[in-house]
């Protein structure tokens, strides 16, 4: 181990650190404290931006879906093959006005 510490600083440094810490328990258990701080952040921060992709995919499809009913409506399609096949509510279909 100590091949690698002398060869990069950082991990001197982090060992040192390490030690400074081990050697403390109420430094220790602030250091566990953050760390877990850290970690919960980390994971809520995943869990947004995975929100954000899901509902930026189901934006997405809703916009295609409605793209595709306004087609459908200039072909002349009737509004329940409308509805069956984008699989929108006439209700949406109004919100957007394309009815």
């Amino acid at each position: 181990m100590s091949i690698i510490v002398d060869k990069e600083p950082d991990m001197a440094n982090a060992f040192k650190i390490l030690e400074y810490y081990a050697s403390d328990p109420e430094k220790r258990q602030q250091l566990e404290e953050r760390m877990n701080a850290d970690r919960d952040f980390a994971y809520e921060m995943v869990a947004q931006f995975e929100q954000g992709v899901e509902e930026g995919i189901e934006k997405g499809i809703e916009k295609k879906a409605l793209e595709d009913a306004r087609l459908m409506k200039e072909y002349g399609d009737p509004i329940e093959k409308i509805v069956k096949i984008t699989g929108l509510s006439e209700s949406q279909l109004k919100e957007n006005g394309i009815l």
